[in-house]
C-alpha cells in the first residue's frame, strides 16, 4: 500500500518544493496554506501555426486546505499574485491548482 500522505507531505517540505501561500477566498478572511509550488515554460496553443511559450504556474496541496477554493480567487507566492485558473483534485487528496500570474 502507497502512503500518499507522506509522499505528498515531502512535496511540501522547505528543502523541496515546500512555500506558504496566501489564499484569499471570497467573502472570508485570507488563510495561509502549504502548497508545493513550480513555475514552467509551456507550449500555448492558440490554434494556428505559431505556438508560443507562457510561464505556467502550479501550487499542489492537500485538499483539505483548499476545500472550497473557485477559480479566479487569488494565491500570493514568494510575493507574487497568481489566479486560480483551473482546480484538478485527485484521490490521494491532492489537489493541483493551475495559476495565472496577475497583472495590475
Amino acid at each position: 500500500m502507497i502512503d500518499f500522505e507522506g509522499f505528498n507531505a515531502a512535496f511540501l517540505d522547505t528543502d523541496f518544493l515546500g512555500r506558504d501561500a496566501v489564499w484569499t477566498p471570497t467573502g472570508l478572511p485570507r488563510r495561509t496554506i502549504r502548497v508545493a509550488f513550480s513555475l514552467g515554460v509551456e507550449d500555448v496553443t492558440l490554434g494556428g501555426d505559431i505556438v508560443p511559450q507562457g510561464t505556467i504556474a502550479q501550487a499542489g496541496c492537500k485538499s483539505a486546505d483548499v476545500d472550497g477554493i473557485k477559480q479566479k480567487e487569488t494565491l500570493e507566492i514568494d510575493g507574487e499574485t497568481y489566479v486560480v485558473l483551473k482546480i484538478q483534485p485527485d484521490e490521494t487528496g491532492w489537489t493541483t491548482l493551475f495559476l495565472g500570474k496577475r497583472y495590475g
